[in-house]
């Protein structure tokens, strides 16, 4: 299933020749990546561990066991701020020292190249293109589920994430001071550099809207810049590009993209001497700089690298002062994370549902695919200091990319530490082209949602919530990000400052760590889509059905008696539908015990057996002797058919993505009648048949009735007591659906005003 085509080596095309920033050659005169790989590791490791410097050199399958290096690396730094940052450096000057930078037929070290290189005079040109909206401050939207979130409807789903564990509570308190404060979402105030302009998880087109200043780099492509500069010209920002040649300020769109954009692997020197001329123009300009550039494979190692060399040329620039620096870390890496999502991982673990801990067991046969436990042991500084960790890392996306994540947790430790800001907040798992173009991730993205708290989020959602992030960083004088020099919060250890704002998408909290849920997460998705959703759908079109045939028979009753028929002739019409149905909606708590669907067990199996409860009063007493009961047992039989009616078919079609807007209307909106109706109906009935419980023959064929109802109803107080219960229960509900009625049908919600700090 996952075999790509045999290549046919005698029309495949030979390599392109090395130029730019490549992996040196090794003895065999090959560019291997494993041993740079291994190698960043080890060097960031004997700066502070000798013996786990060892450990990695010595390792003899990395790409199969590279994840418990990194993660010994991280609790090694964790012994001491000093190691973290030792170590990180020591990282950084290895790749910087032996990745090479080829041009021609020189090759050259990175750093050297840098050095070397750089022009005096950038060989590009600057061309800026303005918005056709005037900067100012724009409400912060967040798309999501289909739907713009804003004002009260953002603050509500950002509570719902923190209470379920799909963010940290650091995280949603960032992006509502974002939400809040609409003065901070005005960047034209701000250059940003974006390394990788187009980059799907990059913020670009919400940038332009917030009126910043962004100096744009990525690769020379026509059809690249004709977008970036389409959005460019819809919004209210700058965009600052450069170009091959000089064009005049009336070059078409056409014209510009033609000769816009460089190339950050060959040409990297040459991008950070236009940088400098940039930001030599606009010397008095607060810069940020984003690495926002992804390749796939070993080219992200060789990208990364090239961005850090100029994010280097740029921190060590005395003429200006520090930049501010802007990563989007992953949530498949090795963490420090807050003691609350450690023991909410271990809560998760004890209440993972039936189904999950079955494949556990199943898979705890396979060491490779045995399901591991998310929380780990505290790890402890040598001042006694306790850190919770987590491991996340997914041994499938390769060590390349956790080399370069951890490239950029490296520059981000170190540049704080230096004074610059650095915002560098942990993006949530997101469904962008280059992820999901793998199938075994395609379908386990699909199925991560069935793995609580765990879910992936769409691109448009990753774009919204981190750039939200970003600008908190930038303006709170209060942020994490900012360094201790400019009123920053000291941290234990550098390595904390990826644990706050970290919208992690349930990565740090699920009972099982994330990078071995993949498997369940396929089974369950497959499972759902070949299984579970036919069979909710033939369920919800059979009760559909059987309501519909029950509802025709209370209709057919009453309409052949002229009016209210007797008592007993209405129940013993639609009785028998009403009963079969109702006692067939036990399945629903069983769905909801297994995890089929996501409502809960208590409450559904409440609401089951309360109806249960008055089929079988009816069914087990006599109706007759129930004088001037019909009124009651005909408002309880439309209420709920009528109910059930419109309920199924929204739920069954909701399945299939296809519920028509008229139907979600009936749904939350009958209920403002069939509710009232439908408790009326059941009290009366109650009301009727209670005197009788306490004179019903013991041997009575009813089950239910002669073991559990006739015993808990016959007493004088049951009527009281049914009141009270009526009386606790029915408002809350009531009052729910109307909440939910407005959340559903209601119009938009408005924006908060700001908030004093």
């Amino acid at each position: 299933f996952f075999n790509t085509p045999p290549k046919n080596e005698n029309t495949a095309m030979p390599p392109p020749p090395a130029a730019g920033v490549v992996f040196p050659l090794d003895d065999q005169g090959k560019r291997s990546t494993t041993s740079i790989n291994q190698g960043a590791f080890a060097a960031a490791a004997k700066a502070i561990d000798p013996k786990l410097a060892a450990s990695v050199t010595e390792e003899k399958k990395w790409r199969g066991k590279y994840t418990k290096h990194i993660g010994a690396h991280v609790e090694a730094g964790l012994k001491t701020p000093e190691a973290a940052i030792k170590s990180a450096q020591a990282g950084l000057d290895y790749l910087h020292t032996t990745m090479q930078f080829v041009r021609g037929e020189k090759s050259m070290t990175l750093r050297e190249a840098m050095k070397t290189l750089t022009p005096a005079t950038s060989p590009f040109h600057t061309h800026v293109i303005k918005g056709a909206r005037k900067p100012g401050a724009s409400p912060l939207e967040v798309p999501y589920n289909g739907k713009l979130l804003s004002g009260d409807a953002l603050e509500a789903q950002v509570e719902k994430w923190v209470r379920l564990g799909v963010i940290e509570l650091s995280t949603g308190a960032s992006i509502m001071q974002a939400a809040q404060n609409p003065g901070w979402r005005d960047l034209s105030d701000l250059h940003i550099c974006m390394l990788g302009a187009s980059s799907a998880m990059g913020p670009f087109p919400l940038l332009m809207n917030m009126g910043a200043n962004v100096i744009a780099v990525d690769i020379d492509r026509a059809g690249i810049w004709e977008k970036l500069i389409k959005t460019a010209k819809e919004g209210c920002g700058t965009l600052i590009l450069p170009t091959k040649e000089k064009l005049g300020a009336n070059a078409s769109d056409e014209e510009v993209a033609k000769v816009a954009g460089c190339n950050l692997l060959t040409e990297t020197p040459e991008v950070y001497s236009w940088l400098a001329s940039v930001r030599k123009e606009r010397a008095n300009k607060q810069l940020c700089v984003g690495a926002y550039a992804y390749l796939d494979a070993d080219k992200f190692v060789m990208i990364s690298c090239a961005m850090d060399a100029i994010i280097e040329k740029l921190i060590a620039d005395t003429q200006f002062p520090k930049p501010a620096l802007a990563y989007l870390c992953t949530p498949t890496d090795f963490h420090v994370c807050p003691a609350t999502a450690r023991d909410a991982a271990m809560d998760n673990l004890r209440k993972s549902p039936t189904w999950l801990s079955l494949i556990a067991s199943l898979l705890s046969f396979s060491p490779k695919l045995a399901l591991k436990r998310n929380a780990r042991k505290l790890v402890t500084a040598e001042d006694g200091t306790q850190f919770a960790v987590v491991d996340a890392l997914v041994k499938e996306q390769g060590p390349n990319y956790a080399l370069a994540k951890r490239l950029q947790h490296w520059r981000a430790m170190t540049s704080r530490e230096q004074g610059c800001v650095v915002s560098t907040n942990v993006a949530p798992s997101t469904a962008t082209a280059s992820v999901v173009s793998n199938r075994l991730f395609a379908l386990a993205y699909k199925g991560f949602h069935y793995v609580k708290p765990a879910e992936v989020a769409q691109p448009e959602l990753s774009n919204s919530v981190m750039t939200a992030l970003l600008v908190n960083d930038l303006r709170s004088p209060t942020s994490i990000a900012r360094p201790v020099a400019d009123g920053g919060r000291p941290l234990r250890n550098p390595l904390e400052l990826f644990r706050d704002n970290a919208f992690h998408g349930g990565a740090w909290r699920t009972g099982y760590a994330f990078g071995s849920i993949g498997t369940p997460a396929v089974i369950a998705y497959l499972f759902n889509v070949g299984v579970v959703k036919p069979y909710l759908v033939a369920y919800n079109l059979a009760q559909f059905v059987g309501w519909s045939m029950a509802l025709a028979a209370t209709v057919q009753c009453m309409a052949a008696a002229g009016g209210m028929p007797d008592g007993v002739e209405l129940w013993k019409a639609a009785g028998p539908g009403i009963s079969k149905w109702q006692w067939f909606a036990v399945m629903e708590v069983v769905h909801a015990a297994v995890g089929m669907v996501r409502s809960p067990v208590g409450t559904t199996g409440v609401q089951v057996f309360s109806r249960l409860v008055l089929v079988e009063v009816l069914n087990g007493l006599s109706v007759k002797q129930a004088e001037g009961i019909a009124p009651f047992i005909a408002a309880m039989s439309i209420a709920w058919s009528v109910t059930e009616v419109v309920r199924y078919p929204f739920y069954g079609l909701g399945i299939l993505g296809m519920c028509p807007k008229f139907l979600t209307f009936l749904r939350y909106t009958l209920f403002l009648v069939l509710y009232p109706m439908g408790v009326s109906g059941e009290m009366g009935v109650l009301n009727k048949t209670l005197p009788q419980l306490a004179t019903a023959l013991p041997e009575t064929k009813n089950w239910l009735l002669r073991n559990v109802l006739q015993p808990g109803l016959s007493s004088s107080h049951s009527w009281p007591t049914v009141c009270a219960i009526y009386a606790l229960c029915f408002p809350p509900l009531y009052f729910y659906m109307l909440g939910q009625r407005k959340k559903v049908l209601g119009g938009k919600p408005k924006e908060p005003k700001a908030k004093k700090q």
